[in-house]
This record gives C-alpha cells, sequence and structure tokens, in this order.
C-alpha cells in the first residue's frame, strides 16, 4: 500500500466514523483489528452516521448478515465497526 492509498483509506474511515485519526495514530494500526480496537473505544456511546447506516444496511444485504443493520439507532457495536473496517481494507 502506498501513501495515497494510505491516505485514502484514512480519509474512508473518518467519513464513515466521523472521527479524526490523529497523524501519531494513524502510524501505529498495523491492520483492520488494531482500527477495530481503536474505533470501538473511540466510538462507545455513539451512534452511526446516515452513511454509515446506508453502508451497514448494504453489508447486511450483501453478506446475507441481517444482524448487522439491527439496532442501527443505537451505540455502535464492535461487529458494525469490523464490517465496515473489513470493507474499507478490500
Amino acid at each position: 500500500m502506498d501513501s495515497l492509498d494510505t491516505v485514502e483509506m484514512v480519509m474512508a474511515f473518518e467519513e464513515a466514523f466521523e472521527v479524526d485519526l490523529p497523524d501519531a495514530e494513524e502510524k501505529t494500526f498495523s491492520g483492520p483489528d488494531e482500527f477495530v480496537d481503536w474505533l470501538e473505544i473511540s466510538l462507545s456511546n455513539q451512534k452511526p452516521n446516515k452513511a454509515a447506516r446506508a453502508l451497514l444496511k448494504q453489508l447486511a444485504h450483501d453478506q446475507q448478515w441481517p444482524e448487522l443493520a439491527e439496532g442501527l439507532d443505537g451505540p455502535w457495536r464492535r461487529e458494525q465497526i469490523a464490517a465496515i473496517v473489513r470493507e474499507i481494507f478490500r
């Protein structure tokens, strides 16, 4: 992955999760699991935004995993965060 890919990925994360990834944090993430761990803590008690809810509904349909789209008016769940992270890393 080159630096342009990294910048695009960071932008996708920031848009989907409405978070700012500090430069220092970007350099410590070596894979999807670290992003999920950090996001789970950072997003505690926050709800998915409109774009994230739409993406989760689409992923639930595409992956035939309806539970992924349940409870979208509540706080983020780890499996929802992980599904979006996997999609972005893909």
